[in-house]
């Protein structure tokens, strides 16, 4: 039977003692600061960009490099395998459309998968995983496939984030309405969607992230899992409240804690909150 390889990119924030668990090729995304591009995890660690950007830095996320790409793609196709390239949503950065031009060149050579995941951080892990499990279990590239996008219609990501400075470019908020939001107070949610981060409401001086973050989850018929996503600074509310009504609320649904990455963290800023949902898999998956 052709092995199936599961190539990645850094977005789903596994450590390389993981990957390597799971048999996962992970592709370093790279970063512009200032006038530098690092890859991480190569000339800077994911912990130092988000110092960077703690510190209130311009750190932005680029798409993994062409010869990474190449030389990923090239080792399947010498190896006689098949790869499932699943990458982070295109909205927070493009790397699945590199890849596909680089594949393009192997066309003929190798069997490859590449789908644009629409997650990213905690879901885009949890998507990588499975799909891992199911590739070492022997299943073909059409069952891990089907997996994959079953998964993508049914995990979601939301998050309160402190300040709409932070998410005028990700979301397109204009910087009027930012400043006047922030002198009445208000703060976003956003939740990623279609692989863009969308505003979903704004939170007033009347309601808590705690509120809006635990309503967010009871609107779903059916919850398999939950993260909390957090990140290098703390929030301007206590974790452990929205910990202990989400225990309160659904007390039989796992609850994780997760830090989340550079990439999120140079979109939705250094101290805001996420959340984590999945629905669990369609039937008879």
């Amino acid at each position: 039977m052709t092995r199936i390889r599961i190539i990645t990119d850094s977005g789903a924030e596994l450590t390389p003692e993981e990957a390597a668990s799971l048999g996962v090729t992970v592709l370093p995304l790279r970063y512009a600061v200032g006038n530098l591009v690092y890859q991480e995890g190569v000339d800077i660690s994911a912990e130092r960009l988000l110092c960077l950007i703690a510190e209130g830095k311009s750190v932005r996320a680029l798409p993994p490099s062409t010869p990474d790409i190449t030389s990923a793609l090239e080792s399947v196709a010498r190896a006689g395998e098949v790869a499932l390239c699943l990458h982070t949503a295109g909205g927070l950065v493009q790397v699945a459309e590199p890849v596909r031009e680089v594949a393009e060149n192997l066309f003929g050579k190798a069997r490859i998968e590449i789908i644009d995941t629409l997650a990213a951080s905690y879901a885009l892990r949890r998507i990588v995983e499975a799909a891992a499990a199911r590739a070492r279990a022997g299943a073909n590239i059409s069952a891990v496939t089907q997996v994959v996008r079953s998964m993508m219609s049914r995990v979601y990501t939301v998050f309160y984030v402190e300040r709409f400075e932070y998410v005028e470019e990700t979301v397109q908020i204009q910087p009027a309405q930012a400043i006047l939001a922030s002198l009445l107070g208000l703060k976003p949610l956003v939740v990623l969607e279609d692989g863009h981060l969308i505003p979903l409401e704004k939170i007033t001086p009347r309601t808590t992230p705690v509120d809006k973050l635990t309503d967010f989850v009871l609107e779903f018929a059916t919850v398999r899992e939950l993260a909390i996503l957090t990140g290098p600074k703390e929030p301007d509310f206590p974790l452990a409240a929205l910990q202990e009504r989400l225990h309160q609320q659904l007390p039989e649904v796992p609850l994780e804690s997760h830090a989340f990455g550079p990439l999120v963290a140079s979109k939705v800023g250094p101290s805001s909150v996420g959340l984590y949902v999945f629905e669990g898999l369609d039937p008879g998956i």
